[in-house]
């Protein structure tokens, strides 16, 4: 009986051309690993982070402003801008396989990716699609978020301050005790910042006002002087800081009809701990699964039939939880629940055909005649 030689080309490289006709019996066994995948999901969670900075003249606020601010203590407040689900394929550690060689045998030529997964049979590399990215999209208010705190500039640290002193003089013909204050620098306090800028908040609307009575306001002067403006009035009202946060969770599909929590999320806190109870759930959950109806399987004969073990995947919606809100449906393709089903090697070899497999889902691609 004539055995098979199985000759690899890994994708993207060229693969190696040898004759079909009969060769010297081999000797030495040749044996090619390969896997079929499943996939899985990198879930990425974009979140924003808004910080409430209280100001460090709140409390002069109300007594050189004439207001109260709002922002009074350090507080954040979180939001879910979007979650992508990005595919990838896993090698099925269930589903290994190894094809042997040894005796007299006609060449096939086999293609497998770099990962190992099995990509064609007799034909060429092939073109591996890509699974798309799933993502739900939360509707996020866009506000400014480049308000940000700015030195006093040139501004001195220290006051001056005097003393009181007296000296005697004579003053028309009499002694007198005359005020002679005697010069001293201290170190600025905080009020004393507090009005400062207090001044030159005025300062600059008056400059704003002047430049609108006179007819001079440029956009780009009366920007500046917005920005200024706003720059110390956080000094007392305090600001808001916008940041962008990204959390990875990995979710692999394992059986059938499963719910799984992908994380528990607060708007206090961000992403918390799944045992978290007080927080709220992302779940996602795969339902409606389509699975082809399997055929009755056949006796096994005695000496196995040399063959390439491939999938049938099956379809399902995949479903992303919030509680049990549902924000997001899609038909996703999980290749791990479907059947696996075998391909005679002889067919390959005795009526020449090639066969492709989509990589990523271990599935048929086509059969065609050489």
């Amino acid at each position: 009986m004539k055995r098979l030689l199985l000759i690899i080309g890994l994708m993207g490289l060229a693969s190696l051309a040898v004759l079909g006709q009969k060769k010297r019996e081999l000797t030495t066994p040749v044996s090619v690993d390969y896997a079929l995948p499943k996939i899985g999901y990198d879930v990425v969670v974009t979140m924003e982070c808004v910080e409430s900075v209280p100001g460090p003249f709140r409390k002069y606020a109300q007594e050189q402003l004439g207001v109260q601010p709002e922002i009074m203590l350090p507080d954040e407040a979180w939001t879910i801008k979007n979650i992508r689900f990005v595919p990838k394929a896993l090698p099925d550690t269930k589903a290994m396989y190894t094809l042997n060689a040894t005796g007299e045998y006609n060449s096939i030529l086999i293609n497998v990716t770099p990962e190992g997964f099995l990509a064609g049979l007799g034909s060429g590399a092939t073109n591996e699609s890509r699974e798309r990215e799933l993502t739900y999209t939360s509707e996020v208010e866009d506000t400014n978020a480049d308000i940000d705190y700015i030195r006093f500039g040139l501004r001195s640290t220290k006051k001056e301050v005097l003393d009181s002193n007296f000296t005697e003089m004579e003053v028309e013909g009499e002694i007198r005790k005359v005020w002679d204050p005697i010069e001293r620098h201290v170190l600025k306090e905080e009020k004393d910042y507090a009005s400062e800028i207090t001044e030159d908040i005025f300062a600059i609307r008056k400059k704003r006002l002047e430049l609108l009575t006179k007819g001079m306001a440029t956009a780009e002067a009366l920007k500046a002087l917005d920005e200024l403006e706003q720059n110390y009035l956080s000094l007392f009202m305090g600001k808001k800081i916008r940041r962008e946060v990204t959390r990875t969770f990995t979710y692999v599909p394992e059986k059938a009809d499963e719910s799984v929590v992908l994380f528990r999320f607060s708007g206090e806190e961000g992403v918390t701990a799944k045992n978290n109870v007080s927080a709220q759930p992302y779940i996602v959950e795969l339902r409606n699964i389509l699975i082809r109806k399997q055929e009755t399987p056949q006796k096994e004969s005695v000496r196995p039939i040399p063959s390439i073990f491939y999938r049938e995947p099956v379809t399902a919606d995949l479903c992303l939880m919030k509680g049990k809100e549902t924000l997001m449906t899609v038909r996703a393709i999980i290749p791990q629940l479907g059947v696996i089903k075998q391909f005679p090697l002889d067919v390959v070899n005795n009526e020449g055909i090639a066969i492709e497999f989509y990589p990523q889902y271990g599935s048929l691609k086509g059969v065609v005649k050489k």
